[in-house]
């Protein structure tokens, strides 16, 4: 009767195991969602790959044609041409500006589009850790922005998002 016992307790120990591996999962996932305070714009990542490219439209359908991203924001100019998209794809955001764009943060060369809780102090830091520093500014598009340029001559565009604006007539998307 106690071999009884143990097998019955040894089930019941089995049966608890998975649930108890399964459990830090959701934890994982809520620790990648942003806070409403992180200074992450909706529906982005706290890194995003910024290129500067010479048609944002012909970029806009490679992406979505050989590599399945779909459109998020899409602004365009008065001509009717799109100067900004964001695409998407499984939570990773490719956003395309125009090359020598003055508009665009760095004047439309690509960097890694960097979410930070506080542009100001960020950039602060960047300078001393020996980082080429822009002056932020406020963007058309809620985000506080300024390029720096680190060490090794990467270019990242920190920013914080700062209000959601809406888009005036003849501008696609929604963020």
């Amino acid at each position: 009767m106690p071999t009884k016992k143990k097998s019955k307790k040894a089930k019941t120990t089995a049966r608890r195991r998975p649930s108890r591996r399964a459990a830090p999962r959701p934890q994982a996932r809520a620790a990648t969602a942003a806070p409403a305070s992180s200074g992450i714009a909706p529906g982005m990542q706290p890194i995003n790959t910024f290129l500067a490219v010479a048609n944002v439209r012909a970029s806009m359908t490679f992406l979505e044609r050989a590599l399945g991203f779909v459109p998020g924001v899409v602004l365009l100019d008065p001509d009717g041409q799109p100067r900004y998209a964001e695409m998407q794809r499984d939570g990773a955001v490719v956003m395309l500006t125009r090359k020598g764009d003055v508009t665009a943060p760095g004047s439309g060369a690509a960097a890694l589009y960097t979410y930070v809780d506080d542009v100001d102090g960020s950039l602060s830091a960047a300078r001393d850790a020996g980082a080429g520093v822009g002056d932020p500014e406020d963007t058309a598009w809620g985000d506080r922005a300024a390029v720096v340029t680190d060490p090794d001559g990467y270019r990242w565009v920190l920013a914080t998002f700062k209000k959601l604006v809406p888009f005036a007539s003849g501008e696609a998307g929604d963020r």
